[in-house]
């Protein structure tokens, strides 16, 4: 794999916070926060800063009660990165830092859901673990969460969306009551919490020499999880594979250029702009896995997962089947404050497919459109041909292309 980066930037890793615990959300995580060299300009704007002082100053003296200093920064910085109307561009507290760091390594606390803001800004659950405590208490895919042990909860922001899904992170052996909208129907769900980790990738041998290998989100143990999968498919005769990228919200960008590395032949996977115009790109090497690829989307693939289908998609590597994607084509950036170990996230740049396509706001449209049938629910560790419509029409593209 190559990377040809005409702007350097300090990038340590590149992720999409995914739900079980989160949205979908491509950033770049870099130590501390730059300087701007602006000079002058500083200057005026320190004026305008001035009225930021004097308010803290009243509030300070005058308020009826004495303010908590810190929730008052709290809210100003907060204020601050909500005034640009962006859902992807916030704060993140030391301990919303530690969680996210969490994340990445697959473990939290909680009953086996992953979850996203859809746009409507409802937290809809986009799986549901087999096994898992809300597998047991009867949760389904689609289902809206409206509340968690009685308090509202909305997807609204990335924000409210990290503050629901921190309401579902209960200690284990905590009971956990969910208020959810399943249709027009209200239900309350109880399940008691348990420490879960959460499985990256999932594989399994169809019929006629077919692979079926599931990713979930790009984090974590995905990349060697993807290869172990693909070997073992591999071994088992497989020359032909399905990746399944349904209802996955996204991962590591760096996790996903090497899996679109090693699918791909020599060429561009994607590349990203910011707003002066400085791109980075990402390349594959000519070495790829030597099968035939289907790859299968939905509406809540978002971001990473887009970025691999377009590519594959653009480089006619494999056939996407499904419905149009999601359409999360920015780039957010996450500084950390080494005083104190929290964090600010920003939308820095788009990303773009090998042919110069931006998806944001417009998404991946497939190849096969295939409309999943309604009482069909996509759920870890399942692969069933006979129920699953997109599955299906994707296990038959594969096999047409030999005849």
């Amino acid at each position: 794999m190559r990377k040809r980066s005409i702007v350097i930037i300090a990038l340590v890793w590149m992720v999409v916070l995914v739900a079980g615990v989160s949205s979908a959300i491509t950033m770049a995580v870099c130590g501390r926060m730059p300087g701007n060299g602006s000079g002058g300009k500083e200057d005026g704007r320190s004026e305008r800063y001035a009225r930021l002082e004097e308010v803290r100053l009243r509030m300070e003296e005058q308020y009826v009660e004495k303010p908590d200093e810190e929730a008052l920064m709290l809210g100003a910085v907060r204020g601050m990165l909500a005034s640009v109307e962006d859902p992807y561009t916030f704060y993140y507290t030391r301990e919303e830092m530690d969680a996210l760091s969490r994340r990445s390594l697959g473990l939290y606390d909680g009953v086996g859901l992953l979850v996203s803001a859809d746009k409507a800004g409802h937290v809809r659950v986009l799986r549901v673990f087999a096994g898992s405590p809300a597998y047991e208490a009867g949760v389904r895919v689609g289902d809206r969460i409206t509340a968690v042990n009685g308090h509202p909860v909305s997807g609204k922001s990335q924000q409210t969306l990290d503050e629901a899904v921190e309401r579902m992170k209960s200690s284990p052996a905590q009971l956990l009551k969910l208020e959810i909208l399943r249709g027009e129907e209200l239900l309350t769900l109880g399940m008691v919490c348990s420490t879960i980790q959460m499985e990256r990738v999932e594989y399994r041998m169809l019929e006629n020499k077919v692979g079926y290998l599931a990713i979930y989100e790009f984090i974590g143990d995905d990349v060697e999880a993807f290869r172990s999968g693909m070997q073992a498919l591999k071994r088992q005769g497989a020359d032909k594979v399905i990746i399944d990228l349904r209802s996955n919200p996204g991962g590591m960008l760096e996790d996903v250029v090497q899996i679109a590395d090693s699918l791909m032949g020599e060429g561009m996977i994607a590349y990203t702009q910011d707003r002066y115009g400085n791109r980075s790109e990402y390349f594959s090497a000519a070495s790829r896995w030597d099968v035939e690829i289907a790859v299968l989307v939905n509406g809540m693939t978002a971001s990473a997962s887009e970025i691999l289908a377009g590519a594959l998609q653009d480089t006619g590597t494999a056939i996407v089947v499904g419905e149009q994607t999601f359409g999360k084509g920015v780039v957010q950036t996450v500084y950390t404050f080494p005083e104190d170990g929290a964090g600010m996230q920003l939308t820095t740049a788009r990303y773009y497919t090998p042919s110069g396509r931006s998806i944001h706001g417009v998404g991946i449209q497939p190849d096969i459109k295939v409309s999943l049938d309604a009482e069909h629910e996509i759920l870890s560790g399942e692969a069933d041909l006979l129920s699953d419509s997109q599955l299906y029409a994707a296990y038959e593209a594969l096999l047409k292309k030999n005849k």
